[in-house]
């Protein structure tokens, strides 16, 4: 699974994934700091790359159709720690890897994992 953390998230998580065997880019790794959300999950789509984000409006479904991606994870984590943001990512690759994701809308929050078309 190839993933693309959006610029909500920092760095060092994709570099933490990277370390521990996954393919995984930061935003901020690829010149897309500031984007607007359609350049960065078209960024996604172009590179075969899921989005993982803390940004709500990537689960507006009307306004980021799932089925125009190859999958989209949205972090709903509260409040927002760099622990508790990685437990989740853990906690959501874990749970995804034998899903294909792409056209799918996966919420992850600390009790379930939701995942929807």
């Amino acid at each position: 699974m190839k993933l693309l953390l959006d610029e909500n998230l920092s760095p060092q998580h994709a570099s933490e994934l990277r370390t521990e065997g996954h393919d995984a880019i930061a935003v901020l790794e690829v010149g897309l700091a500031g984007a607007a959300d359609e350049h960065v999950l078209r960024f996604a789509v172009e590179n075969g790359r899921l989005l993982v984000t803390l940004d709500a409006d990537f689960a507006n479904v009307m306004r980021f159709p799932p089925e125009r991606t190859l999958g989209v994870v949205r972090l709903k984590v509260h409040p927002a720690t760099e622990e508790r943001i990685r437990r989740a990512i853990r906690r959501a690759l874990l749970f995804l890897q034998n899903i294909d994701m792409a056209g799918r809308l996966a919420v992850v929050d600390e009790d379930k994992i939701r995942i929807r078309r």
